[in-house]
């Protein structure tokens, strides 16, 4: 049988195989197989081998005559076979002289010859040697190229192994945080969208005064079914709007809605025009007239400097003379503080420091009865300008570049001549800097109160940039965040938080960035005419401390404290720039000295604390501070009146032994306080009493309690004074530390946060924000009876964050948590409706978590996993701390700038969109050694487009894209900002 079905017949499977007859029949059968389907052959090619056949057929026959007449002796078979094999050689040979010659045969009755099949036509199958070529290339490997097998291992005999047991997975615990509840803006459906739409409409006809229908009414429009344009759904709201104000006039939240609305849909042009009505009817609304002045300030097109104070000079006339019944004396100086300080901070940042200063002299001249000696210290001095010829000349020698020179020569100018000249036109080159009372008197007038010149005084401080402004609640009352780095830096100032001095690392690195990010003129030791500036705080501060003499003494205290503290903010500089002499510290010393000498200063405890925090920063001996704290306790212990401040000298005197890591000694120290004994019995001091101490010192601060719980009242100058009460509790918690309850400590300040936290109360938010500040600071204290997780650690800062955001040091501990991952540690800053104060705090950690410590460790001091530490390490780990930060303010920056207000990258950026620091410090980051341009370029257009007031952005884009400077130049100049080098001017004296 064959082994393919068109070989074989199955009819003559049964028989042997049968020699070939010539009758037809026997061919006919031998034949049938050709018929087959799946071997179908062409007529002509069968002709052409019928023909063939016959031809071999008779030359067959003539050889066998030939033979058999030659050698009749051999017998006929032998013949047979040589005559056949002869016949297959000479076959072979004519069909491989015709492939070779390529020619036809002349014998062939067809044009073309076939090859010889290799069968006959008896064989059942034959063999297929034609090669298949499309084996040879395999197209696709697929991965893996190897097989997988699965091997299994059997043990002979008995198996001990566990089928039913699970594999082991790693133990966790999935717990969902609460999502805040955010308003969802999704379209509605026709008819639920109309049905709420009457509900609404009926809420507003029947109660047409109720202001809580009216907003949801005009909010409703964002979810309509329609697919109304940007505009129409603007138009209907402006609409509903206009007729809430008909029933509601003067409602401060319906203009809010209003201006939101109004500028996200039209132009600056046509928001402009759309106030001017509304201030018509109620001119003597300040959020319409800062809506007005910001449409002007804060449009590319449309900023310029007289147009800008045009509109304010419009706004504090109308806002002065306002003689209505309902505005009280104390609301109409909070709204004029507001304007001046709005305004100078304007000047501030435009680069017209002239003005600036001029404002602030006339203001304090106004409000404040000073002396001759306060105005001439606002003046610039005679040898300052001699010194800044020298080093314009320097400059102009030094063979630099054009745009370097200029921008090198503007700073220059900036940082020396930022007060105005007196005097005749004459004598001075720049008659812009040459500024007259008509020309600033628009923008301040006096105060109604003669109260409120404290606060006067101290927005004017801010506006100068002295860091004195740690807690949330002061910057609220003192009009929040600005765009100096300085007010950054008040951290180091807070004379309560030495115990947590313990990140150097952070502080070294936020000096740094300070440093990047300053503008000048400003009092930080590396930038040039630094002294003059600080010079000029230090006389502003003791001016304004002699204007308070026989008036109010607990003012005239306040400024005389903040001059200490400066005074120990520079120490602190100089010794951050390690730069710190003997000379600085002792010119410091006299100043000191000078000031206690003073015969009403002779009896201010204070004081003299302030100058042992001096010599504890310019690390003196022990002995020196501790003689200074001996001196005043043995003088003052017995004096009934001076409680609160006798209380300030024993906490600070055991912050500073405990920082030393004296604790028995500062546990007798706060025993002493508590049980009222004299100073000379320290040593008598024994665990009983300590434990006697710590229940007196409890009742006494129960006492206090009972009668803050009834305060209400909360003045502005108890920010600075030295409370009481929080002198108390830090010495209770002090003193429980100390005698191993740390515990019980902490178990009553929870009771305290409890107890006051109503922040409607003022007094009682601030006591809640700094018992926050005290109840951090005891948790991260080493040893104590009790272990304190870092979860309730961190639970604790980020609770205290969420009430105070702008509490420095709350957002210094949240930073400084070396346990916390980074993307934990940025989000909650993220989470917090992140300020200015939170992005550069990022950015400081982000450079010292890594880069810092291991720039400035040495081998000895880092961890085995650090110690073959190189370069290119380093520069590696300043690309990852580069791209953190700029994937900080890619969250904070939206794409699209377009999208719905209600987003949470655009709430997070609306924050931060007018403040130039933010730029500043995304322009810096993005223009290091891996800088782009073109990135460069569009981050500064973009900054420009937000702030295009800020000089500083100006200044920052001439370093940064200096490609650009012939524009920005321009810029400047159309705006009509203070530019202090011309490039014509430069020109002609470096020819000189």
């Amino acid at each position: 049988m064959s082994l393919f079905p068109a070989y074989s017949n199955e009819k003559e499977t049964k028989y042997e195989e049968v020699l070939p007859t010539t009758s037809s029949a026997a061919a006919n059968e031998e034949k049938i197989w050709l018929e087959n389907n799946s071997f179908a052959i062409k007529t002509q090619d069968l002709t052409a081998i019928q023909c063939k056949t016959s031809l071999v057929g008779q030359e067959n026959s003539n050889d066998s005559f030939l033979s058999s007449s030659s050698s009749e002796e051999d017998c006929s078979d032998k013949n047979n076979s040589l005559s056949s094999n002869e016949e297959i050689e000479s076959k072979r040979k004519r069909v491989k002289k015709s492939k070779k010659k390529h020619k036809k045969s002349k014998n062939s009755c067809n044009e073309t010859i076939e090859p010889i099949l290799d069968f006959t036509g008896q064989e059942e199958f034959y063999v297929d040697k034609n090669k298949a070529k499309q084996y040879n290339t395999i197209r696709t490997l697929h991965k893996p190229a190897c097989p997988k097998y699965r091997v299994f291992y059997y043990t002979l005999g008995r198996s001990h192994y566990n089928s039913e047991k699970s594999k082991t997975k790693r133990y966790y615990r999935f717990r969902e945080e609460a999502c805040e509840v955010q308003q969802t803006f999704y379209a509605l459906e026709e008819n639920e969208y109309t049905l709420k739409l009457g509900e609404l409409n009926r809420k507003t006809v029947e109660n047409c005064k109720d202001l809580k229908s009216w907003l949801e009414l005009i909010a409703l429009q964002d979810r309509n079914p329609y697919k109304w344009s940007r505009l129409r759904v603007a138009e209907k709201k402006i609409d509903y709007v206009q007729k809430a104000l008909i029933y509601l006039p003067n409602q401060e939240e319906l203009y809010k809605v209003y201006i939101s609305i109004i500028t996200q849909a039209y132009t600056s042009h046509d928001v402009s025009k759309m106030l001017e009505p509304l201030l018509a009817k109620d001119p003597y609304s300040l959020i319409l007239w800062q809506a007005l002045i910001m449409c002007t300030q804060g449009t590319m097109a449309r900023c310029n400097v007289p147009d800008v104070l045009l509109i304010y000079e419009r706004c504090m006339k109308k806002m002065f003379h306002n003689h209505k019944q309902s505005l009280s004396a104390q609301v109409s100086d909070r709204i004029m503080l507001e304007l001046f300080y709005n305004c100078s901070l304007f000047l501030r940042q435009a680069g017209l420091y002239e003005q600036f200063f001029a404002l602030i002299k006339l203001a304090i001249e106004l409000n404040v009865a000073v002396s001759s000696k306060f105005l001439e210290d606002l003046q610039p001095r005679a040898q300052d300008e001699q010194t800044l010829l020298e080093y314009e000349e320097i400059i102009l020698q030094s063979g630099l570049p054009m745009n370097e020179i200029w921008l090198r020569i503007e700073k220059l100018r900036q940082s020396f001549n930022f007060l105005p000249y007196p005097g005749d036109n004459d004598k001075c080159s720049d008659p812009q800097r040459i500024v007259f009372n008509e020309d600033i008197c628009h923008y301040v007038y006096p105060l109604k109160t003669q109260e409120n010149s404290f606060k006067l005084l101290l927005i004017i401080l801010k506006l100068l940039k002295l860091p004195f402004i740690g807690s949330h609640i002061l910057a609220s009352q003192l009009q929040g965040d600005t765009d100096a780095i300085e007010d950054q830096l008040a951290i180091y100032t807070n004379p309560h938080y030495i115990c947590s001095w313990d990140h150097e690392e952070f502080f070294s690195s936020l000096f740094e960035l300070s440093k990047e990010m300053v503008n000048t003129p400003t009092y930080i030791s590396t930038s040039i005419a630094h002294e003059q500036y600080a010079q000029c705080l230090k006389s502003l501060l003791l001016n304004c401390a002699q204007s308070y003499e026989q008036i109010d003494e607990i003012k005239r205290l306040i400024f005389l404290q903040l001059w200490c503290r400066f005074e120990r903010f520079l120490l602190k500089l100089e010794k951050l720039n390690k730069k710190l002499n003997e000379e600085f510290i002792q010119q410091a010393r006299k100043r000191f000295k000078s000031l206690l000498k003073q015969r009403q200063n002779r009896n201010c405890l204070q004081l003299y604390v302030e100058f042992a925090l001096y010599e504890y920063e310019a690390e003196s001996s022990s002995e020196i501070i501790e003689n200074i704290f001996k001196n005043l306790l043995e003088a003052y212990n017995k004096e009934e009146n001076l409680q609160s401040e006798l209380a300030y000298v024993y906490l600070t005197y055991a912050e500073i032994l405990l920082k030393w890591r004296q604790y028995e000694k500062a546990s007798k120290l706060l025993s002493l306080y508590a049980l009222k004994l004299d100073f000379s019995q320290l040593e008598s001091i024994t665990n009983a009493k300590k434990l006697m101490a710590v229940t007196k010192l409890k009742e006494k601060l129960d006492l206090t309690i009972k009668v803050e719980q009834n305060v209400e009242i909360m003045l502005l100058e108890q920010h600075f004074m030295n409370d009481y009460t929080l002198s108390q509790i830090n010495s209770y918690c002090a003193l429980c530390y100390t005698v191993q309850q740390k515990q019980q400590a902490l178990e009553y300040l929870q009771k305290l946060l409890e107890i006051f936290k109503t922040q409607s109360n003022q007094r009682h938010a601030y006591l809640r924000e700094h018992i926050y500040e005290i109840y951090i600071k005891l948790l991260q204290l080493p040893k104590g009876n009790s272990y304190v997780s870092h979860k309730l650690i961190q639970q604790s800062i980020f609770n205290g964050l969420q009430e105070y955001p702008n509490n420095l040091y709350l957002l210094q501990k949240w930073g400084c948590q070396q346990s916390m991952p980074w993307y934990k540690l940025r989000a909650g800053y993220i989470k917090l409706n992140p300020s200015i104060k939170s992005v550069i705090y990022i950015i400081a950690l982000a450079r010292c978590r890594f880069i810092k410590t291991l720039a400035t460790a040495s081998p000895l001091e880092l961890p085995p996993s650090f110690a073959n530490i190189n370069n290119n390490d380093l520069h590696y780990h300043e690309l990852l701390v580069r791209q953190r930060i700029l994937n900080l303010f890619k969250i904070l920056i939206p794409n699209d700038l377009t999208q719905n207000s209600s987003s949470p990258s655009l709430s997070l950026y609306s924050s931060l969109q007018r403040n130039s620091l933010f730029w500043r410090c995304y322009l810096s980051c993005l223009s290091d050694q891996n800088c782009s341009f073109d990135l460069s370029k569009k981050c500064l257009l973009t900054a420009l487009d937000e702030c295009p007031w800020s000089k500083a952005l100006y200044l920052d884009g001439a370093t940064y894209v200096p490609q650009e400077l012939s524009h920005l130049q321009d810029l400047i100049i159309e705006k009509q900002l203070r530019i202090y080098a011309l490039p014509e001017e430069l020109e002609i004296l470096r020819e000189r």
